[in-house]
C-alpha cells in the first residue's frame, strides 16, 4: 500500500481527523442517554456534553497551592497525546493524517504517555484522593497493556504488516475478496471491548457518574481540575473513546473509502458502527454493577488470555 502523501490524501485526511474530534462527545452522549433510557429516564440530550465543554472553557482556573507547572501543561499534553493517536488511525477514509507514524510500537507507547501524565497531575495536586485515583488508574494499566500489545501484534501477524493503516487496508481488501476469516476479528473484538471498558473507566471497572471517593478511580484523577482543565480532561476521555471504538469497528466490520466518492457511503457506516457500540457498551454497563476493586482483575485476565489465544491463531494460520 502506498502511504506517501499527496495534497488530496492531505486534505481529506484533515477532514476525517476533524470530523472524527467532532463527532467525539456525541458518541459518549450517546452511551449516557441510552444508559438513562434503560432506566426509564428521560434522559439528556446527546449533544449536552458540547454545551457542557463550552461552558467549561469559559470558566476560569482554580489550582492547588501543592500545583506546580505539572498541572499546567499536562491537560494540554494529554489531549495532544490522543489527538496525536486519532490522527494515526483510518476511520472511514483510509490515509489518515498521519498514515507514515501509525506504527504499532509507536501507537501503545503513545497511549502509555497519556496515562503518565494523567497520572503525573493527580500526584501533583498533593490531593491524597488524586494520589488514590493514580495509583488505581496505574494498576489497571498494567493490567491492560499486555492484552493491547498483544492484540496489535496479533493484527500484525495476521496481516503481516507492522503501520496500522496498512493493516486495515489488508483486512478489507481480504474481505471484499472473500479470503477473510471472521474467527480472529472476533476473538479480538471480544478482548479489545474488555480493554475498552477499562481503559475509560466504564462499568463494570469504574463508574464515570460516581462521585464517591473511595469508589472513584479516573473521576478522582481530575477531582481537583475546574474551569478549561477540566473541559480539556473531558475532551480527552472522549477522544480516548471513540479511539477505541474506531479500532472494534475497523476489526469486526472494516469498510474504509479509498476515493472522494466513497466517503460519504463510508462515514455513514461508520457512524452506523460506532452507534451498535455505543448501544452494546450502555447495555452492558446497565445490566452490571460496578465490580469490586480487586475482582476487577478477573474480568481484565480474560482479556488477556483472549488475546492470547487470539496471537496463537495467528501464527498458526488460521
Amino acid at each position: 500500500m502506498d502511504i506517501s502523501l499527496n495534497y488530496e490524501k492531505l486534505l481529506l485526511g484533515i477532514l476525517q481527523f476533524i470530523i472524527i474530534i467532532a463527532l467525539a462527545p456525541f458518541f459518549a452522549g450517546l452511551i449516557h442517554k441510552l444508559k438513562q433510557n434503560f432506566r426509564g429516564q428521560k434522559g439528556i440530550n446527546m449533544f449536552q456534553f458540547y454545551f457542557n465543554f463550552g461552558k467549561l472553557l469559559r470558566k476560569g482556573v482554580v489550582l492547588s497551592d501543592e500545583a506546580s507547572y505539572i498541572s499546567i501543561i499536562s491537560p494540554y499534553i494529554i489531549l495532544s497525546v490522543y489527538l496525536i493517536v486519532l490522527g494515526m488511525m483510518p476511520a472511514f477514509y483510509i490515509y489518515s493524517l498521519f498514515s507514515r507514524l501509525s506504527d504499532i510500537i509507536v501507537i501503545v507507547y503513545t497511549l502509555g504517555a497519556g496515562v503518565f501524565f494523567l497520572t503525573l497531575y493527580s500526584l501533583d495536586q498533593g490531593s491524597p484522593f488524586g494520589g488514590l485515583g493514580g495509583e488505581r488508574e496505574w494498576f489497571f494499566t498494567m493490567l491492560s497493556e499486555p492484552s493491547l500489545i498483544f492484540i496489535f501484534i496479533t493484527l500484525a501477524i495476521y496481516s503481516r504488516k507492522g503501520m496500522l493503516v496498512s493493516i486495515f487496508d489488508f483486512i478489507q481488501k481480504n474481505a471484499l475478496g472473500g479470503h477473510f476469516s471472521i474467527a480472529i476479528p472476533f476473538i479480538l473484538l471480544i478482548s479489545l471491548f474488555i480493554l475498552g471498558l477499562s481503559e475509560n473507566a466504564r462499568i463494570p471497572i469504574d463508574n464515570p457518574e460516581t462521585h464517591l471517593e473511595l469508589t472513584m478511580i479516573h473521576e478522582a484523577i481530575i477531582l481537583e481540575a475546574s474551569g478549561k482543565y477540566l473541559g480539556i480532561f473531558e475532551y480527552s476521555s472522549y477522544i480516548k473513546l471513540s479511539i477505541f471504538l474506531t479500532l472494534m469497528s475497523l476489526i469486526i466490520f472494516p469498510y474504509i473509502a479509498y476515493t472522494p466518492i466513497d466517503i460519504p457511503l463510508a462515514l455513514g457506516l461508520y457512524i452506523f458502527k460506532m452507534a451498535m457500540f455505543c448501544f452494546m457498551i450502555s447495555i452492558v454497563e446497565s445490566l452490571n454493577p460496578k465490580m469490586r476493586l480487586f475482582r476487577a482483575p478477573n474480568l481484565l485476565s480474560i482479556a488477556f488470555i483472549i488475546s492470547l489465544i487470539a496471537m496463537i491463531l495467528s501464527i498458526r494460520g488460521v
